[in-house]
């Protein structure tokens, strides 16, 4: 009777293993942050395609084996940009996290793996003012915009710019891919900034060329005399924000007018028969601004009034002593 525990152990041994016993095998799935239907790997030595979605489902044996997994496609270039892979996510703490290999990929257990792939796509872009007329890009000397990460780019010329699209961040245990939006800082032309920061933006992940509103001011000037009012036969030299200096010429009205000035501070100086001094400009809106001249006519008058003055209180005080003089007598 002794030796009955012996035997049952032993016949135990030979059944079968019950349907509930720890299973032989283990899965491993791959799914791509973006969807990239287009990555290919390789496991093993051996393709690995994955479906509409950029997933990948494997059954391996359970083991201690040492799997070998490759990001075969670690770029894909695009007609308008590339997707280039950044890191795997479901690795914990390793540092294989970084690079397109897994060497030491153990099938223990289930394993769930994210491959994040970040896209850049090239974007272009140009200028209209207020009323969506075209604005020369080459009046444009740097234009920076600010990503909602807070990347700052500042950009010269107009040319197609490569931008991040898509990157990928770790919401909790999980990659998600997420859309990357630039906001405008600033566009200068003629040493000024003709933007509001922050109120236009790209989304890169959405259209690969954008229209940016850039203010820019119309002005008048009127040069006139400064008694009479008379329009003056005058040169205007407009300093622009950049310390660039322009002349213009003043029609027979006396005016003349000035568009698509970026807004700014200016300096305005008028060259005529007389003396004008000049003025700060803050053009912040279309606007008429009057420049008067001190012309030598009106020099004249303001002297011929001064002798005209000074006489008539010459002769006044003469009339008063001579009042004083009858009085004491």
């Amino acid at each position: 009777m002794r030796a009955l525990p012996a035997v049952l152990i032993v016949l135990a041994m030979m059944l079968p293993v019950p349907a509930w016993a720890a299973p032989t095998e283990r899965t491993l799935e791959i799914s791509t942050v973006p969807p990239m239907p287009a990555a290919r790997f390789v496991l093993d030595g051996q393709q690995v395609v994955p479906d509409a979605r950029g997933a990948v489902r494997l059954t391996l044996p359970r083991n201690s084996d040492a799997h070998r997994l490759e990001l075969a496609t670690p770029k894909l270039d695009l007609a308008d940009g590339s997707i280039d892979f950044v890191r795997w996510f479901g690795q914990g703490e390793r540092d294989l996290g970084f690079t397109p290999v897994l060497t030491d990929l153990e099938m223990k257990h289930n394993r769930r793996l994210q491959v994040a792939f970040q896209s850049t796509r090239r974007v272009r872009y140009d200028f209209v003012d207020q009323a969506h007329n075209p604005v020369s890009p080459s009046r444009v000397s740097a234009l920076t915009l600010r990503s909602d990460s807070g990347q700052i780019q500042t950009l010269r010329g107009v040319q197609e710019v490569p931008l991040t699209a898509i990157r990928p961040v770790q919401e909790g245990a999980t990659a998600v891919g997420k859309e990357v939006r630039y906001y405008l800082q600033s566009v200068e032309i003629d040493g000024a900034n003709v933007v509001n920061a922050g109120e236009q933006r790209i989304v890169p992940a959405r259209a690969t060329s954008v229209t940016f509103v850039v203010l820019l001011r119309s002005v008048r000037f009127q040069v006139s005399d400064l008694l009479f009012g008379s329009a003056m036969n005058a040169e205007v030299a407009l300093t622009y924000p950049d310390g660039r200096t322009e002349n213009l010429a003043v029609g027979q009205d006396g005016t003349v007018a000035v568009d698509n000035l970026a807004r700014g501070n200016y300096t305005v100086a008028v060259s005529a028969a007389g003396y004008a001094r000049s003025q700060q400009l803050a053009l912040s809106r279309g606007q008429r601004v009057d420049l008067r001249v001190l012309s030598y006519v009106d020099t004249a008058v303001i002297v011929a009034l001064a002798v005209l003055i000074f006489a008539g209180l010459f002769l006044m005080g003469r009339r008063r002593m001579r009042s004083h003089r009858d009085e004491a007598r």
